[in-house]
């Protein structure tokens, strides 16, 4: 007789049977050996992560027999380490227990009189009142459970370091590739152009060595390919200084010089290593497009960012540029060609560090951008140290090639009055000219949140420089456009979109010669956020102006967003300015209304976008998105409008999150142009299992491994799913964090048992973590089971497959849940050591299993032959 059965049925109606099987062995460490060494234990055979608490029921005190066991260790419920322990009796005829030394329990911030030296086997329980012991051989935890006033303090979210994980070895090729097709008719001439951009990180892991490498190809209408190495490195943590090993080409951070790239070896400081609680900045790139276009962010030469944006306000905050501050340079280019730009002279308040906290950095080698010819040697030196009365000092000292600099200032914090810094630079440089240059720069650093008010204030940064100062990047720029006597500088015209032809069709350039090098002034960037009423406004103004000219860098930004019921809506205004001459204002208005038709459950949205510019003059457009499939994985958009110097315009978008990538293809036209763009991007692990496709790979991500899983999705991760080789990639994980890993257990159909659906990982910085889920797969049953002499087998048996695994426990009345098994397959069943505490019973012929029904066992009464 067979029953289908759902599986969520099966906690309670075997809930009673498991707490009755108190003497049932969980493990190979639970029991006796058995009189064959192949037979090997697993207790996960509760089916589902919230059932795991049944298992913890089966087992504590004698059971498990003296040895070394890998553990992981937790104190007051935090994770502290995973290792070997030995369990052993202290005494004979006495429960035992695990031993750890006193020096280990020191490690664990536990506070262990001196007098214990450094005992091998410390008894925790009987040395401090009120503390206790417990484990729990099936999911191997050993919880010990001390009082706070026996604990070292510890920062909030410290985790130890004891549980970091280094990752496999393996390798990945992360990939982004933008595309598009443009053809443009002007007076019965037809100019066409193809523009794409291939943006390459390439990684490979070796234990705890990271050799990476950024590559970008990119192809200009009417100019050839260009392949550019951005960078290569290795890397390394050394853990117990909290501190990272570079060679190769990387960057400065600006905790107090300018960030810049170099190629040499450094070793610095890890913050990301402290808890939250003890603990950067990167910009926000906010701007308009008016159509379906191209935004492009280039630093010091190389092009850090390029994707496509849907007509209207977009921000950008997944950018990681190639220094920590500098300008980043942002263009928007439209899909009639016409571009608008903007700098934004990008930089960071130097943190402030807690009282007895320390931060550095040392770097040797040659400075190396995208740009310039002139690559100096040099070294430098950063350090920062938390002191008492909320007072952080800082400095540096920068030496090199025809170049000297120092920096020395403080951070502290006022309290209600908010938090400043303040520091000096001096610098000596020797110019291409000849001339010798010294001068001073200060910079003053404000921030201050009015909370009561929804108000955060922030002056990021404020310098005045001396007309005698260069820092390293102007010596470095002075050096490399000197030529003859005079500076060469070349430019991009921005301001040329002239009637109706755009940029791409041009590429017009201009230069110009001077005989002085503009070495920067003062610079300012103030930026206010005001949080009212439920709308949120904010405010950034940017300004840099330099010596011997009056050109000057300037953007102002400031919008408002906010929404009535469901429905959003928000203002953005605009203006810009370059030290070139080229201005730009705009204006944009947008509304966004969600509503449903087919479905109740998924929302399609209209919206609604007006605007002006100086540049591109008035538009307006009406459109439609919204997300179709499960997860959301398909995503959609269709837009029309009108601009006044690109006439109607119409555009359609589609998009697909796949488990092996994404993919987006548009298409826009007017009577001028059509452009087709696509934009492909996904990574490629390469491993000991094989090769896995996914989704594009963060820094840090973690392989998932469950044999016989096709198609389980991952949570949290739209269309990632187990592929027909066992594996998926779990894209993004957190360095230095508890990271979950779990399996979607409502995609475990009929034929495949997940006991454990959920997992813990903690990678260190850009490690590719592994996760492996334990899978059964074949029939689940539930076993009324009885002995071929009539009686019922012993509670507490064990039920061993054909691979002499144990597979599942007898309770009362004989019943046993198994999983994993086959028609006509043997199963050994025992209840001790001699041959003759054994039976057998065979699987009879089960109905074929319906894996697209959810997860569910079938009941069969069995005798068990002891001959």
């Amino acid at each position: 007789m067979a029953r289908n059965k759902q599986m969520d049925l099966l906690p309670r109606r075997l809930a009673y049977h498991i707490r009755c099987a108190l003497c049932v062995s969980a493990m190979p460490l639970l029991v006796a050996p058995l009189s064959y060494a192949d037979e090997q234990f697993n207790t996960s055979f509760i089916h589902g992560e919230d059932n795991v608490t049944l298992v913890k029921d089966l087992a504590n005190g004698d059971d498990i027999l003296p040895g070394r066991y890998p553990f992981d260790i937790y104190v007051n419920k935090k994770r502290v380490d995973h290792r070997e322990i030995e369990f052993k009796k202290l005494q004979p005829n006495t429960q035992g227990t695990f031993c750890l030394s006193a020096d280990e329990y020191r490690e664990y911030g536990i506070l262990v009189a001196d007098t214990a030296g450094s005992r091998s086997c410390y008894d925790i329980v009987k040395a401090i009142p009120g503390s206790s012991m417990s484990w729990n051989a099936a999911l191997q935890e050993l919880d010990i459970s001390v009082p706070q006033t026996h604990m070292e303090p510890l920062p909030q979210g410290m985790i130890s370091p004891r549980v970091y994980e280094n990752g496999i070895n393996a390798a990945y090729v992360n990939y982004s590739f933008s595309g598009d097709h443009n053809r443009f008719s002007d007076n019965n001439n037809t100019r066409q152009g193809d523009y794409y951009f291939l943006s390459l990180n390439n990684g490979v892991n070796l234990g705890p060595l990271r050799f990476r490498n950024n590559s970008t190809l990119s192809k200009q209408p009417g100019e050839k390919e260009e392949w550019t190495p951005v960078s290569s490195w290795v890397e390394t943590d050394i853990i117990p200084w909290r501190s990272r090993v570079q060679m190769g080409q990387s960057n400065t951070n600006n905790n107090v010089f300018d960030s810049f790239q170099f190629r040499g070896m450094q070793i610095s400081s890890i913050p990301e290593m402290l808890p939250d609680s003890l603990r950067g900045y990167a910009p926000v790139v906010r701007g308009v497009a008016n159509t379906n276009a191209r935004v492009e962010v280039r630093q010091n030469g190389y092009t850090v960012y390029s994707t496509m944006v849907s007509p209207g306000p977009f921000a950008l905050n997944d950018i990681y540029p190639s220094n920590l501050s500098g300008d980043l340079d942002v263009t928007v280019i439209e899909a009639d060609g016409s571009r608008h730009s903007f700098s934004i002279p990008y930089s960071s308040v130097p943190n402030m560090l807690r009282e007895g906290m320390w931060e550095y950095q040392v770097t040797a080698g040659k400075y190396h951008d995208g740009s310039s010819s002139y690559q100096p040697k040099f070294v430098q030196a950063t350090v920062s140290h938390g002191t008492k009365y909320d007072l952080t000092p800082y400095g540096g000292l920068l030496l090199a090639e025809n170049y000297r600099s120092g920096v020395v200032g403080v951070g502290t914090n006022f309290g209600e009055w908010g938090a400043a810094s303040v520091d000096a630079a001096w610098s000596d440089t020797d110019l291409a000219s000849g001339d010798n240059k010294r001068g001073a720069s200060f910079r003053f650093l404000y921030s201050k949140s009015l909370n009561s008010l929804g108000t955060e204030f922030q002056l990021a940064g404020y310098r005045y420089s001396t007309s005698g100062y260069y820092d390293f990047s102007d010596a470095i720029n002075e050096r490399a456009s000197w030529d003859n006597g005079l500076y060469h500088t070349q430019y991009y015209d921005q301001d040329n979109n002239q009637n109706g032809v755009p940029d791409w069709a041009t590429n017009e350039r201009k230069y110009y010669d001077t005989l002085r090098y503009n070495n920067k002034r003062q610079r300012v960037q103030i930026s206010v956020n005001q949080h009212i009423a439920g709308a949120s406004l904010y405010a950034v103004l940017s300004r840099q102006n330099y010596w011997g000219t009056s050109a000057y860098d300037r953007t102002v930004q400031t919008g408002i967003s906010s929404s009535w019921k469901r429905i959003n809506y928000g203002m953005f205004y605009q203006n810009s300015r370059s030290n070139y001459g080229y201005t730009d204002n705009s204006i944009n208005f947008n509304l966004s209304i969600p509503f449903s038709v087919f479905d109740a459950n998924r929302d399609m949205t209209a919206s609604f976008s007006a605007t002006h510019s100086k540049q591109s003059g008035d538009g307006f457009s009406t459109g439609l998105s919204g997300t179709l499939l499960d997860d959301n994985r398909m995503n959609y958009f269709l837009q029309t409008g009108h601009t006044e110097n690109g006439g109607s315009t119409s555009l359609a978008n589609l998009g697909y999150q796949g488990s092996y990538g994404n993919i987006e293809v548009g298409h826009s036209y007017n009577s001028n142009y059509q452009q087709t763009s696509l934009n492909v991007s996904g990574g490629i692990v390469a491993h000991s299992g094989g090769i896995t496709l996914s989704q594009p790979l963060q820094n840090t991500f973690v392989l998932v491994e469950a044999k016989g899983a096709q198609g389980v999705r991952l949570e949290n991760q739209p269309g990632a799913a187990i592929d027909t080789f066992g594996y998926a990639v779990q894209t993004s994980a957190m360095p230095y964090r508890h990271n979950r890993v779990s399996l979607r257990t409502s995609d475990i159909g009929n034929g495949l048992d997940i006991p454990l659906a959920a997992k813990d990982i903690v990678p260190t910085n850009r490690a590719i973590g592994k996760v492996v889920f334990e899978t059964h797969l074949g029939q689940s049953l539930l076993i009324h089971s009885r002995l071929d002499t009539g009686d019922m087998p012993m509670i507490g048996a064990n039920i061993f497959n054909g691979q002499g695994t144990s597979i599942g426990v007898v309770g009362t009345q004989g019943k046993a849940y198994v999983s994993g098994v086959e028609s006509g397959e043997k199963l050994k069943m025992k209840w001790g050591d001699s041959a003759d505490d054994a039976c057998m019973m065979t699987v009879p012929q089960l109905p074929l299993i319906d894996t697209d029904k959810p997860g569910g066992y079938q009941e069969v009464t069995l005798t068990c032959s002891t001959k």
